[in-house]
């Protein structure tokens, strides 16, 4: 039986790495387009992270995976008509910007190496992989029009929560739209400003450890929807920090050091808040699995 096994492993192996080659080759273009991009765009840099996280992950599940390996013939057929649909929308590629376009030559890719690993290891192997093999759809480029309004969103999120917190330290500032005047200073709470790419990184974060250490479900959820206001709090915080002592002690703040290589600080804050949360959430779960232990021994009566 393990024999047998160890066998169609191999093959689904063999099969699987056939089958993201050929996909390789076909969108390799994107690829490197997305993965040169991830060195210079902040929109696309979290992306560096996300094939080498996912291929831990799934080596971490392996021993659980292979358990019950067998061919999905109809995931097989899907394949084709990934193909076959992928054919087709390449004639409207030229009427979407390039990033857009690029979001959906990276959303076939990635469709396409999840249904050749339920092809080549079945259903059974992917519902222990689901994690890690959607987690891959993290490497598509966030579409223009998602990208704008979150960028929009965090922009005014962090201009209403800084203009509070400078209003709470008694510090004098009036607001216009996303610019802060200040006792000779105007700060504007740019799109740059937004924390984008530190806010992309924490939600991957987020989803990572909520994978490892916490059961699926609601706190799960919960790990993921806090990531936003931690993430907005964190920008907030920076901005704050940075007007003040461009007002009180030097202007130069504004564009010295801890403005161009602060952020790991504030980040570090971020991730401390996030692991807490994480805790507190493992904390209150294993309350619970305890608290239904016993109620389950109460219930149990000698006969």
């Amino acid at each position: 039986m393990t024999r047998l096994r160890n066998s169609r492993v191999a093959r689904g192996n063999v099969c699987f790495a056939l089958l993201v080659l050929i996909s390789s080759v076909i969108f390799w273009r994107s690829l490197v387009v997305v993965f040169a991009a991830a060195f210079y765009n902040d929109q696309y840099s979290h992306i560096l992270l996300i094939p080498p996280v996912s291929m831990a992950l799934l080596y971490s599940e392996r021993p659980k995976m292979f358990r019950n390996v067998e061919y999905c013939f109809p995931a097989g057929l899907f394949l084709l008509l990934l193909v076959m649909a992928f054919a087709w929308v390449t004639r409207f590629l030229p009427f979407l910007s390039q990033n857009d376009a690029l979001s959906l030559r990276m959303a076939f890719f990635v469709s396409w190496v999840v249904m050749a690993f339920v092809f080549c290891f079945g259903i059974a192997a992917f519902r222990v992989a689901i994690f890690p093999l959607l987690f891959l759809l993290l490497m598509v480029p966030i579409p223009d029009f998602v990208l704008e309004w979150t960028v929009w969103l965090l922009q005014k999120s962090s201009t209403d929560m800084t203009y509070l917190l400078l209003k709470a330290a008694n510090v004098p500032v009036l607001r216009k739209d996303f610019v802060l005047s200040l006792p000779g200073i105007d700060i504007e709470v740019a799109k740059e400003c937004s924390g984008i790419r530190s806010s992309l990184i924490l939600f991957i974060v987020s989803l990572v450890l909520g994978h490892l250490f916490l059961q699926p479900g609601w706190r799960q959820v919960l790990l993921g929807l806090l990531v936003f206001p931690i993430a907005v709090a964190k920008n907030s915080l920076r901005i704050f920090t940075l007007s003040t002592l461009a007002v009180y002690v030097d202007p130069t703040f504004l564009y010295g050091n801890l403005h161009l290589h602060g952020g790991i600080v504030f980040f570090s804050v971020a991730l401390g808040v996030v692991i807490l949360v994480v805790w507190w959430l493992k904390k209150s779960e294993n309350n619970a699995s305890n608290q239904i232990n016993i109620t389950q021994a109460h219930d149990i009566r000698p006969l």
